[in-house]
C-alpha cells in the first residue's frame, strides 16, 4: 500500500469518526460496536505500515493504542462483567507496541522502560480488587524492577548494563520491604520460585540459541567445514 492510499484509508476513517461522533450527540444510535470496529480498522492501517516499511517503526505505536481502544471498547459492553478491567488489554496492547518497536530495532532499547512498565501497570489493574493493596504496590515495584533487569540483559544499546541494575536492585529492595511490612512474604514465595524457576528456563535457553547462532557465524565460508584453497594459499 503507497503513502496516498494510506491516506485516503485514514481520510476516510476519520470522517467516518465524525459521523459516529454526530450520531451520538444527536441521540439517534448507540455507536459502541460500530466505534470498535472504526478502533480496530484504524489499527490495522497503522500496523500495515510498520510491517511493510521498516524505516516506519513509530506505526506500532498508534497501532497499538488503537487496536488496544477496540479491545477495550468491547468489553466495557459487559460493564457487569469483564469491562471491570478494560483498562488492561488497553495497557497491554500499548505494551505491545512499544515491544514491537524494540524488536524491530534492538538498537531502540528505550523502548523496553515503557513497554515494561506498561505491562506492569496492566497486571496491576487485573489484579486489583483480588490482592490487597500492599500485594499489589509490590508487584508493581518488582515489575519495574524486572524492566529494568531486561534493559541490562536484553541486546541493544551500549552503556546501559551497569547503570540499569541500580534502578532494579532498588526497586526490588523496596518491593521486598513492602511485602515484609505486609507480613505477606510466604504467601508471595508460593509465586515467587515458580517465576524464577521459568525466568532460568528462559535465560538458559537464550543462551543457547544465542551461542549457537554465533558459533554458525564462525565456521569457515567452505561448505564442509573446511577453509576453503584459495584462503590456504
Amino acid at each position: 500500500m503507497r503513502r496516498l492510499p494510506v491516506r485516503i484509508v485514514l481520510g476516510a476513517l476519520i470522517f467516518v469518526a465524525g459521523l459516529l461522533l454526530l450520531l451520538e450527540a444527536t441521540g439517534v444510535m448507540r455507536t459502541s460496536t460500530l466505534w470498535a470496529a472504526l478502533l480496530a480498522a484504524g489499527g490495522a492501517v497503522f500496523w500495515y505500515v510498520f510491517f511493510a516499511d521498516r524505516a516506519a517503526w513509530w506505526a506500532a505505536l498508534p497501532g497499538a493504542a488503537l487496536a488496544g481502544a477496540a479491545i477495550a471498547t468491547i468489553v466495557q459492553l459487559d460493564s457487569a462483567g469483564v469491562g471491570r478491567w478494560a483498562e488492561v488489554p488497553f495497557l497491554g496492547a500499548l505494551s505491545l507496541g512499544f515491544w514491537a518497536v524494540y524488536l524491530r530495532d534492538t538498537a531502540r532499547w528505550w523502548a523496553l522502560i515503557p513497554a515494561g512498565a506498561l505491562l506492569t501497570v496492566a497486571v496491576v489493574a487485573g489484579v486489583t480488587g483480588v490482592v490487597g493493596a500492599s500485594m499489589a504496590g509490590a508487584i508493581f515495584l518488582f515489575g519495574l524492577a524486572i524492566t529494568f533487569a531486561l534493559v541490562a540483559l536484553l541486546p541493544g544499546g551500549a552503556g546501559r548494563r551497569v547503570w540499569a541494575w541500580v534502578p532494579a536492585a532498588a526497586l526490588t529492595l523496596v518491593g521486598v520491604v513492602i511485602l515484609f511490612g505486609a507480613g505477606e512474604w510466604f504467601v508471595v514465595l508460593n509465586y515467587v520460585w515458580p517465576v524464577l524457576v521459568i525466568a532460568a528456563g528462559v535465560f538458559v535457553l537464550w543462551r543457547a540459541l544465542r551461542g549457537g547462532r554465533d558459533s554458525e557465524d564462525r565456521e569457515p565460508a567452505g561448505s564442509d567445514g573446511q577453509v576453503p584453497e584459495d584462503t590456504q594459499r
